[in-house]
């Protein structure tokens, strides 16, 4: 295949290519962009040169594109990456030797800086599992064994409907981090939703709605009583140190103020006791099971909701 002839951008990696003018023209989308991303390292521009490199794998991974993007790799800092590329040449290259000792050489050089994550799960084959370490997913095995760039990475494991598992792994060069993913634990049925049943909330309300009525007569009792017997003191009654002394119908004010307040206090008794029984209706009132589940009709769309009410 012509692209696997393509030779090596970088200076490291040139001493084991082909010179570009023995190498036969690819003339592929891939080969094009390969040749100018080539170009770029010449002048230096690595970046771009690496942009090309990656687009050009994309196209076609051919293993030459594969040793010279992993060299832009392990430049921009994305050492695991390049690692796993150099990894893949070094596997797959046994027809060119110096490639292939090229490529390991720089791979063993890459793990020496890298972390080695260790992951057991103890129930792997959980339907809808998903693991991921830091942005990478992984497959879910009863042990994941790879290698990530030394830092703090999040270890987040997730199965529907479930509760996540997750921890942060604190990964240092040449160690060995480890972590245990428990199995996790059944699904298990939602509890139905429940409502008090209405009859007995209305009839709650009607009680309680009573016995705030009666207390707020017993409030516009207890206001009058106190202003018709502060109207005897006004003209025909006068306070003494033994009580009071009225004349004309002074009496009979005083009473008629005592005979409201004793009424209102009869209110304010009876309000009291409705309230009370309001809120012992409302909760003790059963609760019953609610069925929410959709309707469609030709005509409609909707929840219909069942219960007893």
């Amino acid at each position: 295949m012509l692209a696997a002839m393509r030779s090596l951008a970088f200076a490291v990696v040139v001493a084991v290519a082909a010179t570009a003018s023995a190498e036969p023209v690819d003339t592929t989308e891939a080969g094009r962009i390969f040749l100018q991303g080539r170009e770029l390292v010449k002048l230096g521009r690595f970046d771009e040169a690496c942009a090309l490199f990656a687009r050009s794998y994309e196209l076609d991974p051919a293993l030459g594109t594969a040793v010279n993007l992993a060299d832009c790799l392990e430049r921009q800092g994305h050492l695991q990456r390049a690692w796993a590329l150099f990894d893949v040449v070094a596997r797959n290259s046994q027809s060119v030797q110096s490639r292939a000792r090229l490529a390991r050489q720089r791979a063993d050089a890459l793990q020496a800086r890298l972390a080695i994550v260790v992951i057991t799960l103890h129930d792997p084959a959980t339907p809808g599992l998903s693991v991921r370490i830091g942005e990478r997913q992984m497959t879910p095995a009863p042990e994941i064994r790879d290698l990530i760039e030394p830092s703090d990475v999040e270890l987040v494991a997730t199965v529907p409907g479930r509760s996540t598992f997750r921890t942060m792994l604190h990964a240092v060069a040449g160690a060995t981090v480890s972590a245990d993913i428990p199995a996790f634990a059944p699904l298990h049925d939602e509890p139905a939703a429940t409502s008090r049943r209405r009859s007995r909330v209305y009839l709650a309300g009607a009680i309680g709605g009573a016995g705030a009525i009666g207390l707020g007569t017993a409030l516009g009792l207890a206001i009058s009583a106190r202003r018709i017997y502060a109207s005897a003191f006004d003209h025909d009654c006068m306070h003494v140190t033994a009580g009071a002394v009225c004349t004309g119908n002074g009496r009979a004010t005083i009473d008629r103020a005592g005979a409201r307040a004793d009424l209102a206090t009869g209110f304010t008794i009876a309000g009291g006791l409705l309230v009370a029984a309001g809120a012992v209706v409302y909760v003790t009132a059963p609760r019953d099971a609610v069925q929410i589940a959709p309707i469609a009709t030709s005509r409609a769309l909707g929840l219909g909701v069942a219960g007893r009410f």
